[in-house]
């Protein structure tokens, strides 16, 4: 029997869905608000949430990213009367199964709740019938053909087969956490736990609990016992994401843990070893951090053991064209739109754009973009306005590569001309042969 959670700060909504739910054999809480719901995610087990998306305090969005950051396997499932599309797609980005408007026939929420469930036995089981077969297929979901991203791959793949702490560096949106997690399944760890936790998700006292768990009566709402991610991830990797906004005290204890290996619960008196392999990332300079003093420099050396960086998309265009056209088509099956590709001039445009939001900003416009596409093809009116607007900038050097200067000044030149190639290619001085080789 399937075990629900229904999250709304309106108590006859809250006890129609709940009743409803029951009805239909399954097992249901209640929770009145979202700080309510994630602890109590944290202290049971829950095989879906049904959240409310207007609650007072923390919303529903934020029980989501709470949700899947303390219970992964978890589904969640958002209800609104007040749902966009640029909700929606939100909302899936972030992890939920299903975004449904309110009101709704309890039927209806059932038959969603029914589906949730099934896709999550569904994708529990897909691992299984299909093991990797080679360390290759560790590193499913990293898409990329260009240089930065060989090396990054080839570097993950020594690093796999060590047990030393890892720090990957790199701006927002570039896919650190994937790249950890495929360090984590090119491991000999690969069959053991994987959590992920967000440093900056928690204050103080709540990452310590959620790192090192703890004792019934150690704090206010503490009314279990609760192990920690460290404990949780025994012989297993824990992925500490936004390391460098932990509090100096949270530093301290950190160190503390890599030196000795020993965990102590909030509130108890008792350690216990642990077998973690940690991987940590940030968007930030540490090195800059600890001049600044707001990083310990002795546990920077300890977490950077093995650096690795992950290059932002402006440095790796070659690989936008690939990302494009995995994200349409991942995209366009979710949907259930049949659109086959994406169209000459509006992948010139993504080209030629310098994505500051890295590959998640790709990501979310080709979602967008197949949404509200009307062809069988994204068309550059698909494309957000900015993307339409904003080119490749100078490097803090001032220096571009020759194949940047090249590719900018093909397509401005196009632009100029309407996208007549014969005529630009006049005006570049090369035949058309050759300006077709370039566009592709």
């Amino acid at each position: 029997m399937a075990s629900i959670l229904v999250v709304d700060d309106e108590k006859s909504i809250r006890s129609a869905q709940a009743i409803g739910l029951r009805r239909a054999g399954f097992e249901v809480d209640t929770a009145a608000t979202g700080e309510e719901a994630v602890a109590m995610v944290r202290d049971g087990t829950y095989d879906l949430v049904l959240s409310d998306v207007r609650l007072q305090g923390m919303d529903g969005m934020e029980v989501l990213r709470a949700v899947r950051s303390a219970s992964p396997a978890t589904q969640v499932v958002l209800m609104t009367g007040f749902g966009t599309i640029e909700d929606a797609v939100s909302a899936m980005q972030l992890g939920a199964h299903s975004y449904v408007r309110k009101p709704s026939e309890a039927a209806d929420v059932e038959q969603i709740v029914r589906q949730c469930l099934a896709d999550a036995v569904t994708a529990a089981e897909a691992p299984r019938a299909a093991a990797p077969t080679s360390r290759r297929d560790s590193f499913a979901g990293i898409i990329g053909e260009s240089r930065p991203m060989r090396e990054l791959l080839e570097l993950v793949t020594k690093v796999a087969d060590t047990d030393s702490t890892v720090l990957i560096t790199g701006e927002t949106g570039t896919g650190k956490e994937l790249v950890g997690r495929a360090i984590h399944n090119a491991s000999r760890r690969v069959d053991r736990v994987f959590s992920a936790v967000n440093s900056a998700a928690f204050p103080e006292t709540l990452l310590e609990s959620e790192l090192f768990g703890h004792r019934r009566g150690a704090f206010t709402g503490a009314s279990n016992n609760k192990k920690g991610l460290f404990e949780h991830a025994h012989h297993g990797t824990v992925f500490l994401d936004e390391v460098a906004e932990m509090p100096l005290s949270m530093q301290a204890k950190l160190l503390r843990f890599l030196q000795t290996g020993e965990i102590r619960p909030v509130g108890g008196e008792a350690t216990r070893l642990v077998d973690v392999r940690l991987v940590t990332a940030t968007n930030k300079d540490l090195e800059e951090e600890v001049a600044r003093g707001n990083f310990r420099e002795d546990l920077y050396y300890r977490l950077a053991v093995i650096p690795v960086h992950v290059a932002p998309l402006r440095q790796r265009i070659d690989d936008v064209p690939l990302l494009a056209r995995h994200f349409l088509a991942s995209f366009a099956r979710k949907i259930g739109k049949d659109v086959k590709g994406v169209a000459d001039d509006a992948m010139q445009a993504l080209c030629a754009y310098d994505w500051p939001g890295n590959v998640r900003e790709l990501e979310n416009s080709i979602e967008r973009a197949v949404a509200l596409c009307r062809a069988d093809r994204v068309l550059r009116t698909d494309l957000p306005t900015r993307i339409l607007e904003r080119r490749v900038e100078l490097p803090a050097t001032g220096i571009q590569s020759l194949r940047t200067l090249e590719r900018t000044h093909i397509i401005d030149t196009l632009e100029k001309v309407g996208w007549n190639r014969k005529r630009a290619a006049e005006l570049l001085n090369i035949s058309t042969t050759t300006l077709w080789r370039r566009l592709k």
